[in-house]
């Protein structure tokens, strides 16, 4: 029993110092051998070398299952040249990519993205009101009322971004026998590139894309939309418009611009509506409604919804494709991004200040 117990201690201390590869690999390692993995695809990729992944970067992946795994064809210089070369990043990176706490777009934060392969359809509540002179209770055996909350679908606007990352071939300085935290660190300096793109591309797409021309349908192209001539009273008929379910976990989304107003603008009586001195955190919610500012919004214009009525899905696994350019000193990656995105109808209120028309006196004579 003694020699057993020692035995299953040393295979546990064994596995431990190697990676789990007999379990379930946690978040935070799927996470660290995703990265690895992709960082020896990609360093070979543009080095025409072949690679191979340990067991825990295969289980990251997905292709690697106890004992009936199959096995993983490593990439070679024939099979996977310089300039052709195209490599997938796995979900498990992807989530990374979109943490929802470090993006800098407050609403594509909160609209919370999938990774859903091919769906382009998805459903929502549609409002629907209950019968007049109903009850609520029903005596045993009475005939229940229809549901109040009736559900539709909706067909997402296909959007298709390739986006373009420029790195330094001093990147390359590191040896091809490089250790795993090299490799991790490799990996991580082209996603933190790609993510700043994505974050500034979806930000962006997610508030204004037309929904045509391979462009996702941002929120305000169908959202319910106002004019106002003082931004409270815009805010106020923001309030007022959306039905019950539609305020629900509701924001007021704000531009810099908007902010900046709000927070001088003044009563009838001369008075500011919010304090303006020692406000560090600067206006945090209105009639208990939270408030964020959006940098994408345009100047003098203001988002009101729950993100989560606003459906962000990709489609497909984003691939990079990466060329070196020698004359240039240049690994130019390019990210083939493939997402969907629509807001659901009726969910959204997006105000935007009225256009003053100058006045115009005719000459006197």
């Amino acid at each position: 029993a003694g020699r057993k117990k020692r035995e299953v201690s040393a295979i546990t201390e064994f596995n431990t110092k190697r990676g789990k590869v007999d379990g379930e690999l946690s978040k935070e390692e799927r996470s660290k051998y995703s990265k690895s993995a992709f960082g020896k695809e990609l360093r070979a990729m543009l080095n025409n070398s072949p690679f191979e992944f340990n067991d825990n970067e295969k289980r990251a992946l997905g292709v690697s299952l106890t004992t009936t795994a199959k096995e993983y064809v490593a990439a070679t210089a024939e099979k996977n040249g310089v300039n052709n070369g195209g490599i997938f990043i796995s979900d498990n990176v992807m989530y990374d990519l979109l943490e929802i706490d470090t993006l800098d777009s407050p609403f594509l934060r909160d609209c919370m993205p999938t990774h859903i392969k091919g769906a382009l359809i998805f459903p929502y509540a549609a409002e629907k009101t209950l019968p007049a002179k109903t009850s609520r209770g029903k005596k045993e055996g009475e005939k229940a009322d229809d549901l109040s909350i009736k559900w539709d679908k909706m067909t997402l606007a296909q959007g298709n971004y390739p986006l373009t990352i420029e790195v330094s071939m001093e990147v390359l300085a590191l040896a091809d026998d490089m250790f795993q935290t090299q490799l991790d660190m490799f990996a991580q300096y082209i996603l933190d590139e790609l993510r700043n793109e994505m974050d500034l591309l979806l930000g962006d797409e997610v508030l204004y894309g037309s929904g045509t021309d391979d462009r996702i349908e941002g929120v305000t192209v169908n959202a319910i939309k106002g004019e106002y001539e003082t931004l409270a009273e815009g805010i106020q008929t923001a309030f007022k418009t959306l039905s019950k379910r539609s305020r629900k976990g509701a924001k007021l989304y704000i531009s810099h611009l908007t902010s900046l107003n709000l927070a001088f603008e003044k009563d009838k009586n001369g008075q500011y509506l919010f304090p303006i001195y020692n406000q560090a955190s600067g206006i945090k919610s209105i009639v208990q409604v939270p408030v964020e500012i959006e940098e994408g919004l345009v100047d003098d214009a203001f988002l009101y919804g729950n993100a989560k009525n606003y459906k962000l899905n990709f489609t497909k696994a984003t691939e990079v494709y990466s060329e070196l350019h020698g004359k240039t000193r240049v690994i130019e990656s390019t990210a083939h991004l493939m997402v969907a995105g629509k807001a659901a109808p009726n969910k959204f209120y997006y105000g935007t200040k009225k256009e003053t028309k100058p006045t115009t006196s005719g000459d006197s004579e």
